[in-house]
Parts: structure tokens; sequence; C-alpha cells
């Protein structure tokens, strides 16, 4: 009895696998480089009233808080008066045309097409979004507009990220504020 452990254990333990050398190196694999847009506004879309916000103005946004900069949207409004850094995200929603303003959020909320709003409670998280990383914001005002269907109950807000070329190539930023609050922030583009 007292042997019976130790070929237990030995055939628990798990074998070599030697690896084998590749047929192929990486230099002569083909590379499969795929690139590709989006897809163009549908024709109604003028219908809607539409208002772009350029980069220019993301990037100039004081406090760097995309709500800020979706302030100057005639009709946006949101669930707090209190913007992103002083409030959980939970607290947080976002409505246009007046239809009521609270944390299960009336507006779509899309970045680069994938709804940023959370699933379950609808509340999103504009601490998460940050202005210069985007290259325009597209906001529609209005029920079910156009593709977006019933999910846009007060209209849409577009967010499409910033391109390789529209980025700085490095990016630093350093804030303090009262009772040491800090916030450091780094990026790089290759």
């Amino acid at each position: 009895m007292k042997i019976l452990p130790l070929p237990l254990m030995l055939c628990a333990l798990p074998g070599v696998a030697v690896a084998q050398a590749p047929d192929v190196t990486a230099d002569e694999a083909a590379s499969i480089v795929v690139t590709g847009t989006g897809l163009s506004l549908p024709p109604g879309t003028p219908a809607y009233g539409s208002v772009t916000i350029d980069r220019d103005r993301l990037e100039d946004a004081a406090s760097g808080r995309i709500e800020s900069v979706l302030a100057d949207v005639a009709g946006f409004q949101q669930f707090r008066r209190s913007d992103s850094r002083a409030s959980n995200p939970s607290n947080q929603g976002a409505t246009l045309r007046a239809l009521g303003g609270n944390a299960s959020s009336r507006t779509l909320v899309l970045l680069d097409g994938v709804p940023v709003a959370d699933p379950f409670f609808g509340y999103i998280p504009f601490s998460a979004l940050v202005p210069d990383r985007l290259a325009l914001v597209r906001v529609t005002r209005g029920g079910g507009s156009g593709a977006f269907g019933a999910g846009a109950v007060a209209g849409t807000i577009e967010l499409a990220s910033a391109t390789r070329d529209q980025m700085p190539h490095f990016g630093a930023s350093a804030f303090y504020g009262s009772r040491d609050a800090t916030e450091l922030s780094a990026s790089i583009a290759p």
C-alpha cells in the first residue's frame, strides 16, 4: 500500500513535449493587411438634424471632459448636473430634447459603432471617454434616429476614435488640485 501512491503521482505528472521547428519563417509567411471604412450615412440623415463636433473643438475642451463639449449641443441634458469627475459612473446618463434625463440613458451613445452604455442599467461612463482620443462627435436628435432603431429613444451620439495620423506621437498631462488631488496621463502613438 505504501508503494501505490508513488506510481500514481508519477502518472499525474505531465509529459514533456518538444516543440517542432516551424517550416516557414515569419519573413516568408504572407502578411494580410485589412483596411476598411464605415458605411456612408443613409439618405434620410439630414431630416434628423445632426450636429457634428470636429476634432479641433474636442481638443480645445478646457475641462478635458466629453460632457462639457456635448453641452454645446442644443437639447443635451445630463442626469446629474455634476460632471464625471465628481459623480459615480452609475449616476451618469444623457438625453436629448428634454425627454427626461435619468440614469437610464435615453440617448444611444456609440463609440466606433459599439454601444457605450451599460447594458443592464443604461448609465454612460463619461469618465472613460477622453475627448483628445476622438476624431469627431455626431449628435443626431430624434427618436429612433435612422438605422439605430428603438435604442435611440431621444437620439444618438456617435463617437469616432481618432486615427493614428490624427493623434500626436507623444502626449502627457499632469494636473494638481486642492486636497492633493492629482491626475496624470501619458500616451504614445507609434
